[in-house]
């Protein structure tokens, strides 16, 4: 969580669109936590330009869905964000062959190993790439404060080198100058991780310290507005702002 898989692979797969020579179509799809076979199997078809039909049962679709795979010849299918086993024959992907790809991102190893994927394990920042990253989305302008240097570094360090940590704090801190200011981001940061091991529940205290500073609690009511809608959800802006108005 927060480690930079989807952002990895959005520069594959782009990369792979415009190599048109090697793969007949590249596919990408967002599963999410809450799976949903049909969805998945709705999602591979539209992006073949095909509409599965609504009235047929899974299996059903399945069958199709594998025929179009088939005929398809040497394709990349991407399953981003997979959380929990998936069985390839329910939603009809074939097992891939002929040159096919077939890419998983997940968070989970044993789902990794139950499709015998090959596992590439993403690793944090290197402490340098983590600076870099954090001085991109703080501004440079803090290089111009020695006093603040040695606190900013120790701030980068609570982020553990998690890429979305690293620019949610430095977003929160974007314009700051004042030591006390930047002392105490760090010591809520160093509450926040104290006694935290897993990396995700590291991101989520990032987080949260990025929500506490946001300098409005109406901002925060505005925010939390966004909970209420699924993962992966594509948010109207109107509706967006008629939930806020009311």
């Amino acid at each position: 969580f927060g480690v930079g898989k989807t952002t990895i692979m959005k520069i594959i797969n782009n990369q792979l669109l415009k190599e048109t020579q090697k793969f007949n179509i590249v596919i990408w799809i967002i599963v999410s936590k809450e799976m949903n076979i049909y969805k998945i199997q709705s999602g591979i078809s539209l992006k073949m330009g095909v509409t599965l039909p609504k009235n047929e049962d899974e299996t059903i679709r399945a069958g199709m869905l594998y025929e179009m795979l088939t005929q398809k010849g040497r394709y990349v299918l991407i399953l981003d964000d997979l959380w929990d086993k998936l069985s390839l024959e329910e939603v009809g992907i074939p097992q891939p062959s002929n040159g096919s790809k077939l890419v998983v991102t997940t968070r989970m190893l044993d789902v990794c190993r139950y499709l015998g994927c090959r596992e590439i394990r993403m690793p944090t920042l290197p402490k340098q790439d983590a600076w870099s990253l954090f001085l991109e989305k703080v501004g440079r302008d803090v290089l111009n404060y020695p006093d603040l240097l040695p606190i900013v570094e120790s701030v980068v360090e609570q982020c553990a080198g998690l890429p979305l940590a690293i620019v949610t704090v430095a977003s929160s801190m974007k314009g700051i100058t004042n030591v006390h200011e930047w002392r105490n981001a760090l010591n809520e940061l160093s509450r926040c991780v104290r006694g935290v091991t897993g990396l995700d529940e590291k991101v989520l205290q990032q987080l949260q310290f990025s929500y506490d500073h946001l300098n409005d609690e109406r901002v925060q009511h505005c925010f939390l507005c966004c909970a209420l809608y699924p993962e992966d959800h594509n948010i109207s802006e109107f509706n967006l702002i008629k939930l806020w108005i009311a």
